[in-house]
């Protein structure tokens, strides 16, 4: 009842306008413009056109044969008396009522289609909204998960179920509400009928791409037409269809990458082997077939055997270390560690290959201790200012710090080299990746940045390089501190 008042209060606000517009005509035409009938019945007569197409039939009726009473009493003779024996009278009310009547129908008319117009625009606005957070995703199980969901949020259904045939799963917009069995939909997608099937409010449409069935959704009514319900449907197989072509797609490239990094592995790890073992095997070689070689070339020799021997310890440590890093063997035991104390024995330990190089070493004040493998992420710098030394011009300084930035550790190693071209920076923490500039500066295998981000991955931390040509490199990586 209290819902049926201001509908109520509308219809007769609207029958009172129409009256006073009536009575409004009259004062017009009786006070201020003096006009014959033909001019007042117009008059009349437009009131109710206009009427006609703004509002309902009903108020045009009214206000037909309102404006013919008015008419009749104030301006056909006599005036003054309400009399309908003339057929002027009659013609006047009948031209009223059929204008009215024919306004209102193709009002009317118009009113619905554009409707229709409105409601079809706002059904392609969803399905191309649809269609955009369909593309979203490019694997299939992560379509096949959101698709229930999105279908639920753009379109307003109630519930809905998506069988997927190649993953051979149901998924649904509410686990609670299966809407409709797996198994159910299993025998859908099995059968050979093509088009939008509706059982008790409940829409099954089939999933098709020519003659492949690729599934079965399931929706509440939602009140569109069923042209909606195929189109939905059309754009989910698409979906299915695209994401499975990605997947496909994505396994084939993997493989292949796989092959050329077995290829790239087994050519790096037959050179960089090979060149110890040829120096070893011809120092030895010659320290056999030359007994009476002098006491200075036979330690020189020997020297060569030993530092070549070094070598390829640590190129076969290098490779087996990439390959438990790959295959996530390495297990990370974190302990909370004085960063500036573990910095510190780093370059102790390396003063060796250091020789006369300034390190500049700064360390924010009040850092903690933070979490972490002492022993991979000593790795990590010793790697690190390796490459510094190795890549940048002698008696140059190597800058080292640490600073703390909201729940990260961020350490940085950047020295005053020849940069990297900025065209192989995005490939150099790829495995066995060496640029020019590297390949001709001096030996390696590519592994070691590959090694180290591996590790930092391994602490869900990460590294980032930034680099110019002439002006050096500077290596940042971060730790979680929590």
């Amino acid at each position: 009842m209290e819902k049926d008042t201001p509908r109520l209060i509308k219809i007769l606000l609207r029958y009172a306008v129409l009256t006073a517009a009536g009575l409004l005509v009259v004062v017009l035409f009786r006070k201020v413009v003096a006009a014959n009938e033909t001019t007042i019945a117009l008059s009349f007569l437009m009131l109710v056109l206009v009427t006609a197409s703004r509002w309902r039939l009903a108020y045009s009726v009214y206000l037909s044969v309102w404006s013919a009473l008015l008419y009749n009493f104030f301006f056909l003779p006599p005036v003054g008396r309400l009399t309908i024996s003339d057929p002027r009278d009659w013609v006047a009310l009948g031209a009223f009522l059929c204008c009215a009547v024919m306004v209102s129908h193709l009002a009317e008319r118009e009113h619905r289609h554009a409707a229709t117009a409105e409601k079809r625009r706002e059904e392609v606005e969803r399905l191309y909204e649809f269609s955009q957070q369909m593309l979203l995703q490019e694997d299939l199980r992560g379509l096949a998960r959101v698709t229930p969901s999105v279908a639920t949020a753009v379109f307003g259904f109630r519930a809905v179920a998506l069988y997927v045939g190649d993953e051979d799963a149901g998924y649904y917009s509410d686990p609670r509400n299966e809407l409709v069995p797996v198994v159910d939909m299993r025998a859908a997608a099995s059968q050979t009928e093509t088009g939008v099937v509706s059982r008790d409010g409940i829409y099954v449409i089939p999933l098709r791409l020519g003659m492949r069935s690729l599934g079965v959704l399931a929706v509440t009514d939602g009140g569109y037409s069923p042209q909606i319900y195929e189109a939905i449907g059309s754009l989910v197989a698409i979906a299915l269809a695209r994401a499975a072509a990605v997947d496909r797609s994505s396994r084939l490239e993997a493989s292949r990458e796989n092959e050329r990094l077995r290829i790239a592995l087994l050519d790096s790890v037959t050179h960089d082997l090979r060149t110890p073992l040829t120096a070893i095997r011809a120092a030895a070689t010659t320290l056999v077939s030359e007994p009476d070689l002098p006491q200075a070339e036979r330690a020189d020799l020997a020297a060569v055997v030993d530092e070549e021997s070094a070598r390829l310890d640590r190129l076969i440590g290098q490779a087996v270390e990439m390959a438990q890093l790959d295959a996530a063997a390495v297990q990370i035991h974190a302990r909370p560690q004085d960063v500036r104390e573990l910095i510190e024995t780093t370059l102790e330990e390396m003063r060796p290959v250091l020789r006369d190089r300034a390190v500049e070493v700064k360390v924010g004040d009040g850092l903690s201790r933070a979490p972490m493998d002492r022993g991979l992420v000593h790795r990590v710098l010793r790697h690190l200012i390796e490459n510094a030394v190795k890549y940048s011009p002698r008696g140059s300084a190597i800058g080292v710090s640490a600073v703390k930035d909201a729940d990260r550790l961020l350490v940085t190693v950047e020295d005053r080299g020849a940069g990297i071209d900025p065209g192989e920076q995005p490939f150099v923490f790829d495995k066995y990746f060496r640029g020019k500039k590297q390949r001709s500066q001096s030996a390696g295998t590519g592994m070691g940045l590959a090694i180290v981000k591996a590790i930092l991955e391994a602490h869900g931390g990460g590294i980032e390089l930034a680099s110019q040509t002439g002006k050096g490199t500077r290596f940042t990586f971060w730790l979680p501190v929590t």
